[in-house]
């Protein structure tokens, strides 16, 4: 089997590379029939943004922290794991921005779509659910959309809800929320649109952020599955 190794620059996964290398070689990430990511989460949703390139699928080996998304390590019949691994579909978020010229921003998110406030001031956002408003004005540091995948990360900081692999939802998570003080998000299906509005952009400048990928002064964001 084709393996290309993508390895976390972490100690405990720099401490196993030469070993891996040298008992499965490594071979170009175009010539590969599956990517082995090495590390904790972080080097797993690196390697699926490759995966998402090259379409071909993803086997976590853990060697950081937490590793929620990982599979055990060990160096031993890697190829019989990866033969009989049980396959899990993964699907990223779409975002669609427009920012207070008008200008159209698309990127694709594994974790979450979040908007942040750029000033001292809070941002003031609005909530629809497939056209419908569901919250007309929150206040707050910002909001996320989080998959599954992305659920134990900023989401879980933000005390957002961990959502199982391959479930069917998505959660609606509010970064400091000051009113309504007491909301602490929602889940959604995964195939609804959501949309926020920010109320005021010019006064209350709010960016939005597909996983690394960044856009200032934003109005509007759609983001579906």
């Amino acid at each position: 089997m084709n393996i290309h190794f993508s390895i976390a620059k972490n100690k405990k996964a720099k401490m196993v590379s030469n070993e891996l290398l040298t008992l499965y070689g490594q071979v170009e990430i175009s010539k590969a029939e599956v990517i082995v990511a090495v590390g904790g989460d972080g080097a797993m949703l690196a390697a699926m943004r490759q995966s998402i390139l090259h379409d071909i699928p993803v086997f976590g080996l853990n060697r950081g922290n937490i590793g929620f998304l990982m599979n055990e390590y060990s160096k031993s019949n890697l190829i019989d794991r990866l033969k009989k691994a049980n396959e899990i579909i993964v699907h990223p978020l779409e975002m669609i921005a427009f920012d207070t010229k008008n200008q159209k921003h698309t990127e694709l998110a594994i974790n979450e779509v979040a908007i942040f406030r750029r000033t001292h001031q809070s941002a003031i956002i609005s909530i629809k659910i497939d056209d419908t408003e569901r919250l007309n004005e929150l206040t707050c540091d910002g909001v996320m959309v989080a998959t599954p995948v992305g659920s134990t990360a900023y989401n879980l900081s933000a005390h957002g809800p961990i959502l199982p692999i391959g479930s069917e939802i998505l959660a609606l998570t509010p970064i400091s929320p000051f009113r309504p003080r007491r909301w602490r998000g929602a889940l959604i299906k995964n195939n609804s649109i959501i949309e926020f509005n920010v109320i005021n952009p010019k006064m209350r400048p709010v960016s939005a952020s597909a996983d690394a990928f960044e856009v200032k002064n934003i109005k509007k964001i759609y983001i579906s599955q």
